[in-house]
C-alpha cells in the first residue's frame, strides 16, 4: 500500500475514533456536573462564593405571627383580683370564712385557707399569703411586687409591642411602666432523614440558657421562641409564640399579696386571632411551677385586643394597694 493512502485510511481512523468518543466525553462532563451541583449549591448556600457560613436568619424575619402593636387587657374573669386589691387572703373566691361551699364548709378556712381556691397553694404558700401587709411594702420601697413578670400581664394593662432588634422582641406596659425583653436563641437545627438506614431526624431547637452573669429581677430573664405551622403543601402559615422566664426575684400575682418564689419558671404562649369583625386578639396562656408554695403548675387564659393607635397608652407607676 503506498504512502498516501496509508496516510488517508489512518485519516479516517481518527476521525471515527473521534466520534465514538463524543458521546462517551458528553456523559462524563454530565456525571462530572451531576456529582459537584450539590457540592457547588452547599458553597453558595454557606455564603456563595466566599465559602463562609450562611447568616442564619432572624427572628423577626421567621414570625409567623405579628406582635407588634398597642393591644389592651380584656378583663371578663377574676375581675374583682385583677381590676381592685382585693382583701388579704382572697385567694379568688372571697376572703376567709365569707362563701360556703355547700357539703364542704367555708372556703378560707381551715388548715390550708387556699383549698378549693383558684390558686393551688401548698400549707406554705397559702400561710405566706395570709402573711401580706401592704404597709411593710411601702416602708420598704417596694411597691411593684405585683408588676413582676407573673403577675403584671394579669393587670389591667396596656401592651405596647415592638422589636427591638432582629432576635429581641420589647413588651412594655403602661400599667407601672414595666418592661420585658424576650430574647430569641438560635433558630433550631433543620429536620434531616439519612438515606442510609432511613431514619428521619425533626428539627430541634438548641439549648438555650440565661447568660450566667444575669442577675435576677422583676421581668427576670425571659427566652422566646416560635412554634412554626405550614407554609407549605397550600396550607396557611401560623404559629405561636412561647416564652420561658427565669431568674425572677419573689413577688406577686395579684396586688393582695398572693406570692411566688424566686424559683419559680413562667412559661407564657402567645397566639394571634381574627374575630369574623376583623378586630385581632391576642390569645394568652400563663402557666407557672413554683414546687415550693404551688402543689401543681397554675395555669391561666387570658386575652388581649389589638387597638388602632397608642391614643389610650396611660404610663402609671407602680403601687401597692
Amino acid at each position: 500500500m503506498s504512502h498516501r493512502r496509508q496516510r488517508a485510511r489512518a485519516a479516517v481512523e481518527r476521525r471515527l475514533i473521534a466520534r465514538r468518543l463524543k458521546p462517551a466525553r458528553y456523559f462524563a462532563i454530565v456525571a462530572v456536573v451531576c456529582v459537584l451541583a450539590p457540592a457547588i449549591a452547599e458553597g453558595q448556600g454557606r455564603g456563595g462564593r466566599s465559602g463562609g457560613p450562611a447568616v442564619p436568619p432572624t427572628a423577626r424575619a421567621l414570625a409567623p405571627i405579628d406582635l407588634t402593636g398597642y393591644w389592651t387587657a380584656v378583663v371578663t374573669e377574676d375581675w374583682h383580683v385583677r381590676m381592685l386589691t382585693a382583701p388579704r387572703g382572697d385567694f379568688g373566691v372571697g376572703a376567709p370564712g365569707v362563701i360556703e361551699n355547700p357539703g364542704v364548709g367555708l372556703l378560707g378556712v381551715g388548715p390550708n385557707p387556699a383549698a378549693r381556691s383558684n390558686i393551688p397553694y401548698n400549707v406554705a404558700g397559702a400561710q405566706a399569703a395570709m402573711k401580706w401587709d401592704p404597709a411593710k411594702d411601702e416602708a420598704e420601697g417596694d411597691p411593684c411586687k405585683a408588676y413582676g413578670a407573673p403577675g403584671i400581664m394579669r393587670q389591667p394593662t396596656h401592651l405596647r409591642i415592638t422589636w427591638q432588634d432582629d432576635n429581641t422582641l420589647k413588651l412594655d406596659t403602661d400599667y407601672g411602666t414595666q418592661t420585658r425583653l424576650l430574647h430569641f436563641g438560635p433558630p433550631p437545627a433543620p429536620e434531616q432523614l439519612n438515606f442510609s438506614n432511613a431514619t428521619y431526624f425533626p428539627a430541634q431547637a438548641g439549648k438555650f440558657e440565661p447568660p450566667p452573669d444575669v442577675k435576677s429581677s422583676r421581668q427576670g430573664y425571659s427566652m422566646a421562641s416560635w412554634t412554626i405551622v405550614g407554609g407549605t403543601d397550600n396550607v396557611e402559615r401560623g404559629g405561636n409564640l412561647k416564652v420561658v422566664t427565669l431568674r425572677l426575684t419573689p413577688g406577686y400575682y395579684w396586688k393582695n399579696g398572693m406570692p411566688y418564689t424566686g424559683d419559680a419558671v413562667l412559661t407564657e404562649y402567645f397566639r394571634v386571632m381574627e374575630l369574623p369583625d376583623k378586630s385581632q386578639w391576642i390569645r394568652f396562656t400563663q402557666i407557672v411551677e413554683d414546687p415550693e408554695y404551688l402543689t401543681q403548675p397554675w395555669i391561666v387564659n387570658y386575652s388581649f385586643k389589638k387597638l388602632p393607635d397608642g391614643s389610650r397608652w396611660n404610663p402609671t407607676g407602680c403601687t401597692v394597694r
